[in-house]
């Protein structure tokens, strides 16, 4: 995929698309953005110079709000290009975990500045937030999922104009938007028509809402104004076997490679990449931080009857062991779960190396209780599948930490059914691509509609 470069930003001639990086004739982006309750996980496609440009995103899913309503020090206009493009995906040093805005949108309570990813982690500030991941409150209830949303492709927008132009736009930013986004399957059951309203304003026939976020990094801010053409509303979980499928047998053929690899024994003598992209009937096990969802694939179908949602996850083990440290471990003071996650994912050096060792013990004791209670419902979820079922994929941001005790716990309810645990590198990417995925195809649909429609207008002319 084609990917921003310091190198490749220069000024562009405007593109005749209608998905150019204009200010004037506006912006069409696609994109896929897994809110996850600990990270956000996007794949956002816009086009400069007539030549499509892929963004991967990968932040924590937090902001931290403040009244100030500019920065103390704003970087300089002149520094755009290098700004815009420092760092690379998921190095925790690009432009989206840096986002500094604020929102205006009926979506958005209040429009103070919000700082966004890993900056969020390290900047004071009025009020950090992050998802509640220990009561009952829907994904869909919480303002921060509309934050996050809107912010990446606000910060979107604004890249690709700077890949364009290489520097600030001179007025607003009009931009549509094309997204597919996920709810937990106990939410998406009952919430996915009217999530997916709020964001393009369709309920009831109303005209579409126009979103506007302001980016406040420079001397000149930028507003980003977004109009929603379309929302997908996918099951957690069930869109990365969207995903799975889609990517056919390249995908599964690494699958397949990691895991003889790395865990030879719960595959069948003989299976090919083929044998995987021909299976129709499968449990997914999506552990992420709030939720783990169990999405069901039967003959082929999404079956919402005997998928379900656990309303833990691998922050359920982090927050309940950042409160045993708390009482016990005075030395590991971490601020919210996900700065202990941040600080768990990353190699200790030698003086953090005890530290690291005791914070890992705490919430491996909490991991334990966790993979209990995801065992025993993943028993409900083959009981109620059936026979039938040939495989089981585990995958998502909150699986790799968990992998040495959740793995054998999954194979002994499995029983010969393989287990096929996914490697980290792209099991927590897996729900984004496949978001991705179902916007792009709701695309190329009304692409191939708006085509007819000029021809049966031109025939209608000639016959005139």
């Amino acid at each position: 995929m084609a990917k921003h470069s310091a190198t490749s930003t220069k000024r562009a001639a405007t593109s005749t698309s209608t998905s150019s990086a204009s200010a004037d004739d506006g912006t069409t982006l696609t994109g896929g953005i897994d809110v996850g309750n600990g990270y956000l996980k996007g794949v956002i496609r816009g086009e400069v110079g007539g030549e499509a440009v892929f963004d991967e995103i990968d932040l924590p899913s937090a902001v931290v709000s403040t009244s100030r309503s500019t920065p103390k020090v704003p970087l300089a206009d002149s520094d755009v290009v290098a700004v815009i493009n420092g760092g690379g995906p998921g190095d925790g040093d690009d432009f989206y975990n840096r986002l500094d805005c604020s929102l205006t949108s009926p979506l958005v309570g209040h429009t103070d500045r919000r700082i966004f990813g890993r900056s969020a982690l390290s900047v004071r500030g009025s009020k950090f937030t992050e998802f509640e991941v220990l009561g009952k409150r829907s994904k869909a209830d919480q303002e921060l999922s509309a934050v996050l949303v809107l912010g990446v492709f606000a910060a979107k927008a604004l890249r690709d104009y700077v890949a364009a132009h290489g520097v600030l736009p001179e007025r607003d930013l009009q931009v549509d938007v094309r997204a597919g986004l996920a709810l937990p399957i106990s939410e998406y059951v009952q919430r996915r028509h009217t999530f997916a309203a709020e964001f393009t304003g369709s309920q009831s026939g109303a005209r579409p809402i126009v979103h506007s976020v302001t980016i406040k990094n420079f001397s000149t801010p930028v507003t980003v104004r977004l109009r929603f053409i379309d929302v997908q509303v996918l099951a957690e979980g069930a869109s990365a076997q969207f995903a799975i499928t889609d990517k056919g047998e390249p995908l599964a053929q690494a699958l397949l490679d990691d895991l003889r690899a790395s865990d030879p024994d719960p595959l069948p003598e003989g299976i090919t990449a083929a044998d995987l992209v021909d299976v129709r009937n499968t449990i997914g096990v999506d552990v992420g931080e709030g939720t783990v969802n169990f999405p069901v694939f039967t003959d082929g179908r999404f079956n919402a009857e005997a998928a379900i949602t656990l309303e833990q996850g691998y922050g359920t083990a982090l927050m309940n062991a950042m409160e045993r440290m708390s009482e016990s471990d005075k030395q590991l003071a971490f601020t919210s779960r996900k700065q202990l996650a941040d600080f768990l994912q990353q190699r200790p050096s030698v003086l953090q190396r005890g530290r690291y060792n005791r914070a890992r013990d705490f919430v491996e004791d909490e991991a334990r209780y966790l993979v209990a209670e995801i065992a025993s419902r993943f028993a409900d979820v083959v009981a109620q599948a059936g026979a039938t079922t040939e495989v089981v994929y585990v995958y998502g941001g909150g699986s790799g930490p968990i992998k040495h005790l959740l793995r054998p716990a999954l194979q002994q309810v499995a029983g010969d059914i393989p287990v096929l645990y996914l490697d980290a590198r792209y099991s927590r990417h897996l729900n984004r691509e496949g978001l991705y995925i179902a916007a792009r195809h709701v695309e190329q649909f009304a692409s191939r509609e708006q085509r007819g429609e000029r021809s049966a207008r031109r025939r209608a002319k000639v016959s005139a």
